[in-house]
């Protein structure tokens, strides 16, 4: 990068009313209007040169990093910077010597290069950057399969110029004066103090070509940049069964650029949280709440809708008993099972299972009508227990009647773990074992 003084023509002790004296009269002098057609590419070369070294000498903070580092910012923030020959050299001393536990600048330059082999490599696997699209399906998209269809635009080659950006072969061109005719420039991109990254990006003033073109000879259709703009309507298939998140890529769709890979167009999507099931693998779940009742004599019930939108209908045999936590198991009525890949498609083979989760709803307190409806309660269904438990054998001369309680739920019983380390703290039952020391 040249020297942002020299660019302006004053010395590094210039005052503020010096650089904005220069600046004046080097605008006036390479301003694009007034120079000639010929001329008028150079003239705006170097006129951004010279906006670009006053917008940083200017600014006390920008000058006084780059009087430091013999560098700044492009984009005018802390974030990349441009360097010439061995950036490291600014954070191990100059002149290569060994300043870091033995090693010098050049050493960590020719590492970090040596990884990526030089800037020879900066064309290896070179691809525009992927489009990422985001959405939301549901669970009945996901059973019986989902094609979602998305205009894209993107930018192809140019199919008049064939990418070059110029209506001949015998356009007149000059050397780019920004990346010297490379087509790209070097950034460090400083990702910790005293640590940096180096990456390479295409140039813009040339459009990476390293040439400059009169207007007159750019291409009609392209105006230059190499691209033009294509829209299409993309489709892409979520196969019936796939998983609850996932991507769809199409392969090549993103942007294309001369010399660069077409990146790919990704597809995420995720489903929507179901009012009715809920999905575990290839099986699914659902509640179903029924009277005492049914859970005693068996029912006959349209339960749900299915996500195929067929009706859910169950019938259990009579005499059949439902218990507290016992699940209805309807097999083959789960999601499509999706195949392991093994060609361009997927199939779907078979299903998983529906389980229905069965709540049982027990009558409320003096629900009878007459005393005689506990009496046909009690004469139908069985009262004796098929094993007796232990330690009820007490003659009935030692036996006291207790009317003094309660009923309570299991999510109102006491919390014995608490009550039981808070009595031993009190207590000191911990005061031999070994002490932790505050610090």
């Amino acid at each position: 990068m040249e020297d942002l003084y020299e660019i302006l023509e004053v010395s590094s002790s210039a005052t503020e009313s010096e650089i904005k004296k220069a600046f004046r009269k080097l605008a006036l002098k390479y301003h694009p209007d007034k120079a000639s057609e010929e001329d008028r590419e150079e003239s705006e070369i170097h006129f951004k040169k010279i906006s670009y070294a006053y917008e940083v000498l200017i600014d006390e903070e920008k000058r006084q990093n780059y009087d430091i580092y013999g560098t700044t910012d492009s984009n005018g923030g802390p974030g990349h910077y441009d360097f010439t020959g061995n950036p490291f050299e600014q954070f191990y001393g100059g002149g290569g010597g060994a300043d870091y536990n033995g090693y010098g600048g050049n050493d960590f330059y020719d590492f970090f290069n040596g990884m990526k082999g030089g800037q020879s490599s900066r064309h290896d696997s070179r691809r525009t950057e992927d489009a990422v699209l985001e959405v939301e399906v549901t669970l009945e998209e996901l059973y019986i399969g989902k094609v979602i269809r998305s205009t894209s635009t993107r930018n192809v080659i140019c199919t008049q110029c064939k990418g070059k950006g110029v209506r001949s072969s015998s356009a007149v061109s000059k050397t780019c004066g920004i990346c010297h005719g490379e087509g790209y420039t070097r950034k460090i991109k400083r990702v910790a103090p005293g640590l940096v990254a180096q990456e390479y990006v295409d140039c813009t003033t040339c459009n990476a070509t390293g040439k400059i073109y009169r207007t007159k000879d750019r291409c009609k259709l392209c105006k230059g940049t190499r691209v033009c703009e294509e829209t299409k309507i993309l489709e892409f298939e979520i196969p019936k069964g796939s998983p609850s998140e996932g991507s769809i890529v199409k392969k090549g769709e993103s942007d294309e650029y001369p010399g660069k890979i077409a990146g790919d167009i990704i597809l995420k999507y995720t489903c929507k949280k179901h009012e009715v099931y809920e999905r575990k693998g290839d099986d699914l779940y659902m509640e179903l709440k029924i009277p005492l009742a049914d859970a005693l004599t068996g029912f006959s019930r349209l339960v749900s809708q299915h996500l195929d939108g067929r009706g859910v209908k169950i019938v259990t045999p009579k005499g059949k008993v439902i218990r507290p936590g016992d699940y209805i198991k309807i097999g083959g009525e789960g999601m499509p099972k999706l195949a392991a890949k093994k060609s361009w498609f997927s199939r779907s083979e078979g299903n998983g299972d529906l389980y229905v989760k069965v709540d049982i709803e027990f009558p409320s307190d003096n629900w009878y009508l007459e005393k005689n409806d506990l009496m046909a309660i009690r004469n139908i269904l069985p009262t004796a227990l098929k094993e007796r438990k232990p330690g009820l054998s007490i003659p009935e001369t030692n036996v006291e009647l207790f009317t003094d309680f309660s009923i309570v739920q299991s999510s109102d019983l006491p919390d014995y773990q608490t009550t039981y380390d808070s009595n031993h703290q009190e207590n000191g039952a911990y005061e031999q074992g070994p002490q932790c020391t505050q610090q």
